[in-house]
């Protein structure tokens, strides 16, 4: 019967485990959600520590420079809504695609398409690279 209790529990344990795309998809909603309340620990906590950030313009920051660049001064965003994500797992990396609405402070809206690097450090996904392209209206 212990047998059967303990074989029990590691099956349930294994289905309720979290799916890790979705672990990516909450890491990339977490650090958008950071960068819109200027959010810095949050941005740590989601962004890999050699980060390297290509934005739409073509400037590139590490992480460092993309935390004090977003929380500095007034809010830079308003909101990130992503569409058409896939998340593609290659073990403890993930690669994320999709399209991004971005909203900055006193501007339209435009739409990027982004490529993401995740990699898992400790049980957390964090973003290692990120490549935007803004397209045309």
């Amino acid at each position: 019967m212990k047998r059967a209790a303990t074989l029990f529990f590691l099956i349930a344990s294994a289905m309720l485990a979290a799916d890790p795309a979705d672990l990516v998809r909450d890491a990339a909603n977490g650090w958008t959600h950071a960068a819109v309340k200027q959010d810095a620990t949050g941005l740590r906590r989601y962004m890999a520590e050699d980060l390297q950030y290509a934005h739409a313009g073509g400037k590139t920051q590490t992480r460092d420079e993309y935390i004090a660049s977003v929380t500095s001064g007034p809010s830079h965003y308003e909101s990130f809504t992503f569409s058409d994500v896939k998340v593609k797992l290659y073990w403890k990396a993930a690669v994320l695609t999709g399209f991004v609405d971005v909203k900055m402070a006193g501007q339209d809206a435009f739409r990027v398409r982004t490529l993401q690097v995740y990699t898992e450090n400790n049980g957390q996904w964090q973003m290692s690279a990120h490549q935007s392209t803004r397209l045309g209206r």
